[in-house]
């Protein structure tokens, strides 16, 4: 095995069912609960890296877990940007911009949210990522980021097209395990925590 990776995903906002990408939120008081119960699992493990996103939400689920010890914080690891549609529920967007959510269904690499980011834009700033943490030193690495990031490296790391981001589901507050090789990868985990 080349590098065990450990993906997080920041806990509840406060803002269930609403898009919430670039709009910088901290966690709600269950999202802190949530990670608190992590503390006992993450203290018995050893990373040699962590990186995080820059994002409130996702700092504050690192000072939880891991006070005192580096997190190098990374831009590539932001969640999408979701423009004008940041902070709408899907039936206030689709009641706004019904051609628009049809366009985005359809799955195209060039839309743009609208006042927001072109997802082929955001794929290409997570594979950076991806990319940068295939090469870094040491065997055992967490990212702490959002469930659009983990989607997204999941696709990259096992060589699927980007698109299938959709067939794996990222909860808040937990966590999501990878084995990656120097010729491919294996999800080892996905949504683990504790209830």
């Amino acid at each position: 095995m080349n590098k065990r990776l450990v993906l997080l995903r920041h806990g509840n906002t406060g803002y269930p069912g609403r898009y919430i990408g670039a709009k910088d939120v901290p966690l709600s008081s269950d999202g802190f609960s949530q990670i608190g119960k992590l503390k006992s699992i993450f203290q018995n493990l050893h990373f040699d890296s962590i990186y995080s996103s820059p994002m409130i939400r996702c700092r504050q689920s690192g000072e939880i877990l891991f006070d005192g010890q580096p997190v190098f914080f990374d831009d590539d690891l932001k969640e999408i940007d979701f423009g004008r549609w940041e902070g709408l529920q899907f039936d206030e967007i689709v009641e706004d911009d019904p051609e628009l959510v049809k366009e985005w269904a359809d799955w195209n690499s060039n839309f743009c949210f609208p006042e927001g980011e072109r997802i082929d834009h955001f794929i290409k700033r997570v594979h950076r990522a991806g990319a940068r943490i295939k090469e870094t030193s040491g065997e055992n690495v967490l990212l702490i980021t959002h469930g659009g990031v983990i989607r997204t490296l999941i696709c990259f790391f096992l060589n699927l097209d980007p698109k299938d981001y959709l067939m794996f589901q990222v909860q808040k507050g937990k966590y999501t395990t990878m084995e990656l090789f120097d010729n491919g990868a294996v999800l080892s985990g996905l949504n683990h925590g504790l209830e």
